[in-house]
């Protein structure tokens, strides 16, 4: 099994790997733990379990402790590099 995954399960989650919430304290907490750069916002518009209509009041509450570099990787640059999205950050 070395031979095809040589190396451990974190080396792949920040090549590869994004986790996405909403409504979700947890995995706010758990940034320390799992970075920043690996995370984002879904709005899961037009589901019927979205936030939607209200998604930037609810992304307000969940994310208005943290710094705001912080913010803004998690609810639009985490998504751009993970598309690899031609825009301006």
């Amino acid at each position: 099994m070395a031979d095809t995954i040589p190396g451990p399960p974190s080396t792949y989650w920040h090549r590869q790997i994004y986790g996405c919430f909403f409504r979700d304290k947890h995995g706010l907490d758990s940034l320390d733990v799992i970075g920043e750069d690996n995370v984002t916002f879904e709005t899961d518009y037009p589901q019927t379990d979205s936030t939607w209509p209200h998604t930037k009041k609810v992304a307000e509450e969940l994310m208005g402790h943290l710094p705001q570099p912080t913010v803004d990787k998690i609810v639009r640059g985490n998504a751009i590099k993970m598309l690899h999205l031609d825009l301006d950050e």
